[in-house]
């Protein structure tokens, strides 16, 4: 890959609860989230990594609360943010924005078999792999057998 000169990197991967502090993973979540728009609206260039924003919550709060981050650090010129997210419904609220970007893997379905192309595709997915997964992994037919 190659980019254009930076100040820094941030990530917000893998973010965990911690048990002993009382603190919930979507506590870390937003913790992780705040902490890092305090340190890039800096006006420096950066690049932030985000993997799959407020998973630690239930589906609907977790748009709502990705939506309004999204909207809000799309108003930093000199950051590029790239985020992974199941949470497609988000697309609907955001792609009138000029300065947002959808892209997703493609993903095939063969014989039950899942084909993947590694290709960035422009749009936002239709995919719906969860269940055919959990079929074909057995673990449908072990829970009809219990």
């Amino acid at each position: 890959m190659k980019i254009s000169s930076l100040d820094g990197i941030l990530s917000n991967i893998q973010v965990t609860d911690n048990i002993m502090k009382g603190e919930s993973f979507f506590f870390n979540e937003v913790q992780r989230i705040k902490k890092t728009i305090e340190r890039i609206r800096d006006g420096k260039k950066w690049l932030i990594l985000i993997d799959e924003l407020f998973k630690g919550t239930n589906q609907e709060d977790a748009v709502k609360c990705s939506t309004v981050v999204i909207e809000g650090l799309r108003k930093l010129p000199n950051a590029l943010f790239i985020l992974s997210t199941h949470l497609y419904e988000i697309g609907h609220q955001l792609k009138h924005y000029p300065n947002i970007q959808f892209r997703y893997f493609e993903t095939a379905i063969q014989d039950d078999q899942l084909l993947f192309s590694y290709q960035l595709k422009e749009g936002i997915s239709n995919d719906r792999l969860g269940f055919l997964i959990l079929k074909r992994e057995g673990v449908v037919q072990m829970l009809e057998n219990l």
